[in-house]
């Protein structure tokens, strides 16, 4: 299921990566397929409230290549936050090919309980 919301998420570039954006109750984290990235062309970066992944997927050094389906190339992704996340708190590892973003959130409207004292 492929499902994005008019300007949560944007994508551009040669090819877009498959994202996966989870939201619990305490952390919300964003998974991004990019095999055969090397992690020195993978920029991450928060502007204002958007997250900006950036990065290119080099083809293989060939003389001759006979058939391929794999994508190459420049992408860009921007992710806007939600304002319950704490961009003090992100956390980003890249393993097995999955780029893993994560940030704390925090709850914004809560009720407040008032105590009464008798003075």
């Amino acid at each position: 299921m492929r499902e994005k919301v008019e300007d949560e998420v944007q994508i551009w570039g040669s090819w877009s990566p498959p994202i996966d954006i989870r939201v619990s109750n305490n952390r919300m984290r964003i998974f991004v397929e990019v095999p055969g990235v090397d992690a020195s062309t993978l920029n991450l970066r928060i502007e204002g409230d958007r997250l900006i992944i950036e990065g290119r997927k080099m083809p293989p050094k060939a003389k001759r290549i006979l058939f391929t389906e794999r994508e190459y190339g420049d992408f860009f992704v921007m992710i806007k936050l939600n304002e319950d996340v704490s961009t003090d708190s992100v956390k980003a590892k890249l393993s097995h090919g999955v780029l893993e973003i994560e940030f704390k959130r925090f709850r914004r409207n809560f009720k407040v309980n008032l105590e009464e004292k008798d003075e």
